[in-house]
C-alpha cells in the first residue's frame, strides 16, 4: 500500500506541475514519429482501444460511436483529441451541482454521459492525438494520461510510468517546437521540481529564457527572474547557451 501511494503521489505530481507555469503566465510539430504506447501490462492481450473507437465530425450529436473500426480510417488525430477533451467537459457538467453553466450543449454529451471514455481509452486517444502531432494534445498529455494511475493496476506499473514521463517530455518539446511558448514553461517547471525529470535549476532557467525569448506574457520576466533565483554567472550564462540550442533546435523543425 505504501508503495501504491508513493506511484500515485508521483504521478500525480508530474501532471500538476506539467500544467502549472501554463496557470501562473497565463493564455497570453511533431516530433519523429514513434509507435503508439500500448496498452497497460495488465490490458496488452486485447486489441489496442484506439482500434475499437470509432469517431464522427464534431458537427454530429454524438461523438462516441464504439465498434471495431480503425481509427484512422474514419477520422483523424484532431477529432481522437476532440473526443478527449469533450467527454471530459462533459464529465464535468454531468456532476456539477444545479446552477452551473454547461461547458458542452447537453445534445453532444447524450452519450458521452451514459457511457463515459474509460481511463484506457483516454489514454490511448491522447497518446494518438499527440503522436500524430496534434499540439493541443502534447501539451495536455500529462492531465489526461496521468488518469490511469488513479486505478491501483497501473499505479506499479514500473515501465507504464517510465513511458508515462518520456513522453511527456518529448511531447511538450514538439509543442514548442511548433510554436507553443506554454510548452517551455512547463518543462521549466518541471526542472525545477524535479517530479518527471531529474531535479535541474539550469534547465529549468534555459527553458524559462526559452519562454521569455517566445513568449508575450507581461509575467514572463518575473518568471524568468523567478528560474534565475539562486544561479551563479556560470550557471547562467550555461543556461542562455542551451536556451539558444532550444530555440536553435525550435527554427530548425519549422
Amino acid at each position: 500500500m505504501k508503495r501504491r501511494m508513493i506511484a500515485l503521489t508521483t504521478v500525480a505530481a508530474a501532471a500538476a506541475l506539467c500544467t502549472a507555469g501554463f496557470f501562473l503566465i497565463g493564455n497570453d510539430t511533431t516530433s519523429a514519429p514513434r509507435e503508439i504506447i500500448q496498452s497497460p501490462a495488465g490490458d496488452r492481450q486485447t486489441p489496442p482501444l484506439i482500434e475499437e473507437i470509432g469517431l464522427q465530425p464534431a458537427s454530429t450529436a454524438s461523438l462516441l460511436q464504439k465498434h471495431p473500426a480503425p481509427i484512422a480510417a474514419q477520422t483523424d488525430a484532431e477529432t481522437a483529441y476532440e473526443l478527449v477533451a469533450i467527454n471530459s467537459r462533459c464529465q464535468i457538467d454531468r456532476e456539477a451541482g444545479s446552477g452551473h453553466i454547461r461547458l458542452t450543449p447537453e445534445g453532444l454529451c447524450k452519450d458521452l454521459s451514459l457511457d463515459p471514455l474509460s481511463r484506457e481509452e483516454i489514454f490511448e486517444a491522447i497518446t494518438y492525438a499527440a503522436e500524430h502531432g496534434v499540439v493541443k494534445a502534447q501539451l495536455d498529455y500529462a492531465g489526461y494520461a496521468s488518469r490511469m494511475f488513479e486505478d491501483e493496476k497501473y499505479a506499479l506499473d514500473v515501465d507504464l510510468i517510465r513511458e508515462f514521463k518520456e513522453y511527456t517530455v518529448r511531447f511538450l518539446e514538439a509543442a514548442g517546437n511548433s510554436g507553443q511558448p506554454d510548452a517551455y514553461v512547463r518543462l521549466s517547471d518541471m526542472y525545477n521540481n524535479g517530479a518527471i525529470v531529474p531535479k535541474d535549476p539550469v534547465m529549468s532557467y534555459a527553458y524559462a529564457e526559452a519562454y521569455v525569448r517566445t513568449g508575450s506574457s507581461k509575467r514572463a520576466a518575473a518568471y524568468l527572474s523567478t528560474a534565475a533565483a539562486g544561479l551563479d554567472g556560470n550557471q547562467l550564462r550555461r543556461g542562455r547557451e542551451i536556451a539558444n540550442q532550444i530555440l536553435d533546435q525550435r527554427n530548425s523543425s519549422k
